[in-house]
């Protein structure tokens, strides 16, 4: 019998995040027996860095949730093992980072908030965050494609998405935060780091009396239980951490088995917005039949699903729904289907180095050929004709 491969998590387990992450890994393990995993996760706020962590002599590999906090790459080495950051803090460590792309959280945003009305848009992030700055930068390139310039502030200290209350915002942070939304032109978009942050935006507009989302809308990112619980409701950009997981255990795999990668660092692009009341309000919320068969489609089109899923989330007959469908919207669902799927591939081809195959996963195809006749229909162009395209009218970048 071959010998397991352990692999380590070390992670807060409160945090959606982290959950995620790890529901990724064990998505890797159903693929490969032979691996087994140890929890390292902690339950309350990480404890200095003393000492080995916590996972040495135990496992032959290690899955790391961890920002650039002081004395962080000397404990990983500690370990004496491979280590995969699920995150995008230390990137310029040498140590190998899998984590969200910047230039996809902008894109999304940006497209979110425009649509949504939104003529000027604030970021909110993190001073101490490498990853907070590049996604500030994703977001202000993004932005302006479409003639808005950003604002942006950078707290020095943010609430961590803890299981307690000890570490409540200081009047400092919060003044702050209200001083941007009382100077700024009205109505704003503020963007924030994370939902947590978010959730500050949001407890500030109601402090100053700012209509939300009419005065001042919010689009976290995450997709947490904190956006979901939130008042209003917080739009939230959903993150792609289950696939995050997948790649740190594939990477980890690799590594453990002397297959190093050539590169350290590895994008994985963002999935969607998931809006709410804090940027489209009450008025733009589902109210028919035929609006909450849109939404599911561009909420899952890129899963994979047929038309008779989405009848059944709407509880109506396949064939009723097809023909109210085409009556109300002057196209019929296999169309918006391909169209929302078609936007994503443009999307990942010119954002990423992703293979075809990898791609079409992606946007819910089983096999590469589907999304080759794609763009073959849509566009007259192969897969890589339209990267190619793209790429040099960006100067070859």
């Amino acid at each position: 019998m071959t010998d397991k491969i352990t692999i380590g998590i070390h992670a807060a387990s409160w945090t959606d995040y982290s959950r995620r992450v790890l529901q990724g890994l064990l998505n890797y393990m159903e693929e490969y027996p032979s691996i087994q995993v140890r929890d390292f996760r902690y339950s309350s706020n990480d404890p200095n860095l003393v000492g080995n962590p916590p996972w040495t002599g135990k496992v032959d590999g290690a899955i790391v949730s961890a920002g650039r906090n002081p004395g962080i790459l000397s404990w990983l080495k500690r370990g004496r093992v491979p280590v995969v950051i699920a995150g995008g803090d230390l990137i310029d460590s040498g140590l190998v980072s899998v984590y969200t792309d910047v230039h996809s959280v902008g894109y999304l945003a940006a497209k979110h908030l425009t649509e949504a009305g939104y003529e000027n848009v604030a970021f909110v992030g993190y001073q101490k965050s490498d990853g907070s700055k590049r996604r500030r930068d994703g977001l202000a390139t993004e932005l302006a494609k479409e003639g808005i310039q950003l604002k942006a502030l950078a707290l020095k200290e943010i609430p961590l998405d803890s299981i307690d209350n000890s570490d409540a915002p200081t009047e400092e942070t919060l003044d702050k935060i209200k001083k941007l939304l009382e100077k700024s032109p009205k109505p704003l978009a503020v963007v924030a780091l994370n939902d947590r942050i978010g959730q500050l935006v949001v407890q500030c507009a109601h402090e100053l009396n700012l209509a939300i989302p009419d005065e001042v809308g919010v689009l976290g990112v995450g997709d947490t239980e904190q956006a979901r619980m939130s008042d209003p409701p917080l739009s939230s950009l959903q993150t792609p951490a289950i696939e995050i997981g997948y790649r740190c255990a594939s990477l980890l795999h690799a590594m453990i088995l002397g297959q190093p990668p050539k590169e350290t660092v590895f994008e994985v692009p963002a999935q969607t917005v998931m809006a709410r009341r804090s940027t489209v309000g009450w008025k733009r919320a589902a109210v028919t039949d035929i609006d909450r068969a849109q939404d599911y489609i561009y909420q899952h089109a890129c899963d994979g699903i047929r038309l008779k899923d989405v009848a059944t989330a709407v509880r109506i007959p396949i064939r009723t729904l097809e023909i109210e469908f085409k009556k109300q919207t002057g196209r019929s669902m296999g169309e918006v289907i391909r169209e929302v799927r078609l936007e994503r591939v443009k999307h990942l081809l010119e954002t990423t180095n992703l293979s075809t195959q990898r791609i079409a996963a992606m946007v819910g195809y089983s096999h590469y050929s589907y999304l080759n006749k794609l763009l073959r229909d849509e566009l007259n162009v192969t897969p890589s004709q339209y990267r190619k395209q793209q790429r040099l009218a960006n100067g070859g970048k």
